[in-house]
């Protein structure tokens, strides 16, 4: 069994057809990345501030004041 032969219009079509779908596939592949991204900074940011103020919270012993350095002048 031949394969169908295309025209060149046709040709010229499904090409184009062939270059949308990929345009359009690779925006949709970066804007969900890009969700994916932000998802995972905010992520990593709550969890960087949750364990500062852990560490901030376990190291202050009951009515202890905090380090503040005093400056000369």
């Amino acid at each position: 069994m031949a394969l169908p032969s295309l025209s060149a219009v046709e040709l010229q079509v499904l090409i184009f057809a062939v270059g949308v779908l990929i345009f359009f596939g690779s925006f949709l592949a970066l804007v969900f990345s890009a969700v994916f991204a932000l998802g995972l900074a905010r992520l990593l940011y709550v969890g960087g501030c949750w364990c500062v103020r852990k560490i901030h919270h376990s190291h202050t012993v009951g009515g202890a004041l905090p380090i503040v350095p005093h400056h000369s002048h």
